[in-house]
């Protein structure tokens, strides 16, 4: 009796497990009558190693199907570096949209008037939709360190958040795994770069010792937070880890080399201000 019970209650978890990804999936089609949800998209490191050329198979996505599209940086060889390239990541991602949010890359740090001349935004930013404060970090600027003008813009919207029921952080170097007992021994695996004090390095900053508590009293306030990084992709193309104090560290990012490339799709229900997500391969979006 027992052994047929667990039986059945493995087919009913197999079930909702099947149908909550139908569901999602259905759910980003914008022609159907599902609602009211919004989806979006987030991925990375879809340059190759030719200027000005992306992955090939980032170019079938129908970027139309997605509310918002999340950038996690290294969008091509020297993205930057001229006029042709940033046309045409711009043809492709569309990054004068207010929907596109784009934290910068190595690959992407080359001139950044450049950049901001075709966003008409500045390198870091914050933005409100949908309940959701989306904080878009630039871990170029100082190394992955977070300080100076950076810093305190960061600050002074953790110390006033209150109406969102989300709190995504979106940044290029995953500066959560540094100074981690758990995340930085896994650097080697996970990181497109090696921990050190290069340009194109994971490098030492000051992600726990001045950002994080932050991050928990956003937290205590009974609003949910996310970062999610973009350089990956190399040796992995996912991860995901939740903190002891309930913060979700994501990254999703491209190798140009691989078949099983991955990005994140999440699913926001609007009515019930739930967010979920699932990591699909770009075959599938």
């Amino acid at each position: 009796m027992n052994k047929l019970f667990q039986n059945n209650s493995l087919i009913i978890i197999r079930v909702s497990v099947f149908f909550t990804i139908f569901l999602l999936f259905i759910s980003c089609n914008k022609d159907n009558t599902i609602g009211p949800h919004k989806c979006y998209l987030h991925l990375s490191h879809t340059r190759t190693n030719s200027n000005f050329y992306t992955n090939p198979e980032v170019e079938n996505i129908d970027f139309n199907r997605f509310d918002m599209l999340w950038l996690g940086g290294d969008l091509a060889l020297s993205t930057s570096s001229n006029n042709i390239t940033m046309d045409r990541v711009n043809r492709i991602y569309n990054i004068q949209d207010r929907n596109t949010l784009w934290s910068l890359g190595n690959h992407d740090y080359y001139d950044i008037k450049r950049i901001e001349n075709y966003t008409k935004r500045p390198s870091f930013y914050t933005t409100f939709q949908n309940g959701i404060t989306f904080i878009v970090l630039d871990t170029q600027d100082s190394l992955s360190n977070i300080v100076n003008i950076q810093k305190d813009f960061l600050l002074e919207v953790l110390d006033t958040i209150q109406e969102s029921n989300h709190l995504i952080i979106l940044h290029h170097k995953l500066i959560w795994m540094y100074d981690n007992d758990l995340l930085e021994s896994q650097i080697p695996d996970v990181s497109n770069t090696v921990l050190g004090n290069c340009f194109y390095c994971l490098n030492p900053n000051n992600f726990y010792s001045e950002i994080y508590p932050k991050l928990v009293e956003v937290i205590n306030k009974g609003i949910e937070v996310f970062c999610i990084g973009g350089d990956i992709g190399t040796n992995s193309n996912k991860f995901e880890h939740l903190t002891d104090e309930g913060i979700y560290f994501l990254a999703s990012g491209l190798n140009s080399k691989f078949d099983d490339n991955k990005a994140i799709l999440f699913y926001h229900d609007l009515l019930n201000n739930n967010l979920t997500w699932s990591f699909e391969f770009l075959t599938d979006l």
